[in-house]
């Protein structure tokens, strides 16, 4: 109730704008143009192994580079990468890009990795975040642009994704950080077990969103972008590149994100395939890409051919079949890739498997 004359306390009053005042804001400010808006709030998903983190890195990196992304304008500012799910394994990745593609010379680069993070439900870990966000915005003397949250399921342990109150709770701190540092967020996450579905969990994630991308296939489509237009597509490859040798001599790589299209073979026509294959295909283009080593060449491998594990693959679609144990997902891959190898699609020796290029 309010006090006194009436008026409510002023800082429970809301900003109002009559109609006959208002005016365009034509210096609005913008991360990525077209794409990502200041203080927006968005979503990259997409099934494991997609190359979603490699995709929500690069448009980090992009934002605090200032460098032009896909054509589109960019407002260089601090950006910071929450890795709650991968931890300090990420910073291959980010030490991989650094060292290709940015000069010694260049100025000390306004982004950080944070490799633990807090948990968005918790309003007391939020608020010390916040805290190393003002003091991070003060070392790079950049306005805070981007916080990214990789996963959304590793940022809100405990919670159940299909909880509303739960959801609504996780989206308030991209709220909270719009308001306090004007500042955009996005969160990593995971489709469901159909990714033609959507995103897992409440509706409410995708109702709340400003920009929604879904990743699949080395495609990333715009399912959402308010004031913009969704359907929009950007294809990517990643190229493995090698980081050097660890203490045992051993070969340390990662991936680069390319934005030229990927050049593993695709299948123009997936028609006639069934639903376990099309998830094998899914899974193994984004394992070789990450993870393919170059044979030399057998009486059954082609030579040069991009293989991987079948054994990885597995351990990647595990998660798929919940009510399986691991030699029934494994039976289950098996009978997957035979059939894809019986179409044309892939190929399989003991441990290796490999795509192929079927006719049209």
């Amino acid at each position: 109730m309010a006090k006194g004359n009436g008026e409510p306390p002023a800082q429970r009053r809301f900003p109002v704008t009559w109609l006959s005042d208002a005016q365009l804001d034509l210096n609005s400010r913008y991360l990525v143009k077209g794409l990502i808006d200041q203080g927006s709030f968005s979503i990259i998903y997409g099934p494991s192994g997609s190359g979603k983190s490699f995709f929500t890195a690069d448009i980090a990196q992009h934002i605090a580079t200032g460098a032009t992304w896909r054509g589109r304008r960019v407002n260089q500012s601090l950006v910071v990468y929450v890795a709650s799910e991968a931890g300090g394994s990420i910073l291959k990745r980010f030490i991989g890009w650094r060292d290709q593609r940015i000069s010694e010379a260049a100025d000390p680069l306004p982004l950080a990795i944070l490799t633990r993070g807090p948990s968005l439900l918790d309003k007391m870990a939020v608020a010390v975040l916040a805290e190393q966000l003002l003091e991070m915005q003060d070392k790079a003397k950049l306005p805070l642009g981007l916080v990214a949250f990789d996963t959304l399921s590793r940022s809100i342990p405990g919670a159940d994704e299909n909880s509303a109150k739960d959801i609504t709770e996780a989206v308030s701190v991209s709220d909270y950080l719009r308001d306090t540092f004007k500042a955009s967020t996005t969160f990593v996450h995971h489709s469901g077990k159909d990714i033609e579905q959507g995103a897992r969990g409440h509706s409410s994630l995708f109702a709340a969103a400003d920009c929604v991308l879904r990743i699949s296939d080395h495609l990333a489509v715009v399912e959402k972008v308010r004031d913009g237009v969704a359907g929009e597509q950007f294809p990517f490859s990643l190229e493995p590149i090698d980081l050097g040798t660890d203490s045992d001599g051993d070969e340390l790589t990662t991936c680069i994100l390319s934005h030229e299209g990927s050049n593993i073979p695709r299948k123009p026509n997936l028609k006639g395939l069934g639903k376990n294959q099309r998830l094998v295909l899914e899974y193994l283009r984004p394992l070789i890409a990450e993870t393919g080593q170059r044979t030399g060449g057998t009486s059954v491998i082609p030579d040069g051919v991009l293989t991987a594990s079948f054994n990885a693959l597995c351990e990647r679609m595990v998660g798929l079949y919940p009510t399986l144990k691991p030699w029934q997902v494994k039976k289950r891959v098996n009978e997957a890739v035979l059939g894809l190898q019986a179409s044309g699609h892939a190929a399989m020796h003991n441990d290796y498997v490999w795509l192929r290029s079927p006719p049209i």
